[in-house]
């Protein structure tokens, strides 16, 4: 790799960092669950993150995603039932008028956790500012959560429950209810999920290897279209480079190809345009906006992500600015560009072209390079001009030496 790749790499996590890209170490948010006497009987420790679809006031629809804020507090309506065999319930209220809520039931060996409910106030201008309707939306759906009765459910591994409007991913989990005691129990039901990616033990004297570096991903065409029209319009290779650490405390490195088989979706607004791709193991969302006043389309401005990763890395990051172009045209780059994300997390894109809202039948407009190929074609400019001047430079020295040497014959 050369150093101009390297200086290249360190200039863009700087910027990453400067523009306050989400923090590797997000803390699992946790709520209890008390009854009459003081006494816990649920527990549930995790991270969430909401996406939820709603209907503008100019009638068109909207993905909007948050996390479950810090300041999110244990609803009264909360219970414990009463009796061992009762439905228990978690409540979490936040921001203005926004729930999520856990029902949990048990037998004599299993309890399980039979929906989760989310209510969301479409009224609250800070996160729907734009929302046609005023109204409260809930929306819930069987989670697939059970474990055996005094023991912790313990699930590292990203979960994606859908529902009507609304997405709820979990990850990073610990849950119990029913909670013998006053903490969670020492024994553990391990999900399934984390059991089929967990890797094999090792003894501590062997350095862990790191997983082969696959091959350049295939250039894919994307297209993103509404009743108006193509909104956006692209053809790229993604890989995803993710850096995360191992049980031996080391630094660990994951790269993964967005293949044909991911499920490309997306939406088309008047300033924003989305595009979805998800697979088995990843979920990555690309937003591109317009600068009206610049004249600027096709702005790489956002990027979520939600990966399985020996547990889960979920980033997002709203301060970006790649792959720009002027409105009309397309941005073109045959160059591997690295788009540094976050401190974790790099999405390297390969032979991409890029149109956003003003795609016009179908068709990429004009091109406009990417600095990266303009100085790729630069070296072989200036490396033929210095052989150029090299050449011209020993040929003047030949004439000069060849003049001088004659110079000694001449008749006096």
């Amino acid at each position: 790799m050369s150093h101009a790749h390297h200086l290249l790499k360190l200039l863009l996590l700087l910027l990453a960092v400067l523009a306050g890209s989400q923090p590797h170490g997000a803390v699992a948010a946790k709520f209890e669950v008390k009854d009459v006497t003081n006494k816990t009987c649920t527990i549930v420790e995790l991270l969430m993150n909401f996406s939820i679809k709603y209907e503008t006031v100019e009638e068109k629809e909207k993905l909007i995603f948050f996390p479950i804020p810090e300041d999110a507090v244990v609803s009264g309506n909360s219970t414990c039932g009463k009796g061992s065999s009762e439905s228990s319930l978690l409540v979490v209220t936040f921001g203005t008028g926004h729930s999520v809520s856990f029902s949990f039931s048990r037998n004599s060996s299993v309890y399980y956790a039979e929906k989760l409910g989310v209510a969301y106030n479409l009224g609250d201008k800070h996160i729907f500012p734009d929302a046609r309707r005023n109204d409260v939306s809930f929306s819930s759906e069987s989670t697939g959560i059970n474990a055996q009765v005094n023991t912790t459910y313990v699930c590292m591994t990203a979960q994606e429950i859908q529902m009507a409007n609304a997405t709820v991913v979990i990850s990073a989990a610990r849950i119990e209810a029913y909670v013998p005691g006053s903490d969670y129990s020492k024994e553990e039901t391990v999900c399934e999920a984390d059991k089929t990616t967990s890797t094999t033990t090792v003894p501590t004297t062997v350095t862990p290897t790191q997983p082969p570096t696959p091959k350049d991903p295939v250039s894919i065409k994307y297209n993103v279209t509404s009743s108006n029209g193509t909104c956006l319009l692209a053809q790229m290779g993604l890989q995803l480079n993710l850096t995360y650490i191992t049980k031996y405390n080391k630094t660990g490195v994951e790269i993964i190809n967005i293949d044909s088989n991911a499920t490309a979706s997306g939406f088309c607004e008047s300033t924003s345009v989305g595009l979805s791709l998800k697979s088995e193991r990843t979920s990555l969302w690309l937003f591109f906006s317009m600068d009206t006043a610049a004249q600027r389309g096709s702005v790489l401005h956002k990027v979520r992500q939600v990966v399985t990763l020996r547990g889960a890395l979920n980033v997002t990051n709203t301060s970006l600015n790649y792959l720009q172009a002027t409105l009309g045209k397309s941005f073109k780059c045959s160059s591997k560009q690295i788009l540094q994300v976050s401190p974790v997390f790099a999405l390297d894109v390969f032979k991409a072209q890029v149109q956003a809202f003003t795609v016009q039948n179908g068709k990429f407009g004009e091109a406009e390079e990417c600095l990266l190929d303009q100085n790729n074609m630069l070296i072989p400019i200036i490396v033929g001009a210095a052989l150029a001047g090299l050449v011209l430079i020993v040929l003047i020295a030949y004439l000069i030496g060849r003049k001088r040497s004659h110079a000694g014959y001449q008749t006096i």
